[in-house]
């Protein structure tokens, strides 16, 4: 009678465990399957927010007045966030649009291809590496208000690109998220 018992309650906890198991699958980053949180910034939102200001910058007058490709600079993007974020999210998603689109370079900040480039302009005789013709700066902001079990928080992508201590182009992408926080 305990072998019967034993029996069936290890196939019960067997099946039982079976069906807890996750089912992992493969999904478009950023894409509609994606996973949606308020509590934080995720890869359709920087996909979105990145797109987004590409696509503005792109349709704006700011590149017309220089040689291409013009050589871009990423400067400083402040993160005015509850988290700890890389903000290469962001911008590396920005300068790969913008060099594929050939109106670009961008410069690089690895230090072991600077010291080389230097090196080899040395060795020429030619002058120091150029310095960038613009540069993109911003800020990540985030705004979180709650009403009774509903939550919304909203991120505020901005961007500038800049020339000579000048804005010639300013860009900002909202994207707000709402959840309801269960009732226990």
């Amino acid at each position: 009678m305990k072998k019967i018992a034993y029996i069936l309650a290890s196939a019960a906890f067997s099946a039982f465990m079976a069906g807890c198991g996750s089912q992992a699958s493969y999904v478009e980053s950023g894409g509609p399957r994606s996973l949606i949180s308020t509590n934080k910034i995720n890869i359709a939102d920087w996909n979105a927010a990145a797109d987004s200001l590409v696509n503005s910058m792109l349709a704006s007058p700011a590149f017309a007045k220089f040689q291409k490709p013009v050589l871009l600079e990423v400067s400083s993007i402040i993160n005015r966030t509850s988290e700890r974020i890389d903000t290469d999210m962001l911008t590396k998603r920005i300068t790969i649009a913008l060099t594929n689109s050939g109106l670009v370079s961008v410069k690089t900040t690895d230090k072991k291809s600077n010291e080389i480039a230097e090196y080899n302009r040395f060795m020429k005789g030619k002058e120091a590496l150029p310095t960038a013709q613009i540069t993109i700066s911003g800020k990540i902001l985030e705004d979180r208000e709650a009403v009774g079990r509903d939550r919304e928080v909203t991120y505020t992508f901005q961007m500038s690109l800049n020339s000579d201590g000048v804005q010639v182009w300013e860009g900002q992408k909202q994207i707000s998220k709402q959840d309801t926080k269960p009732v226990f």
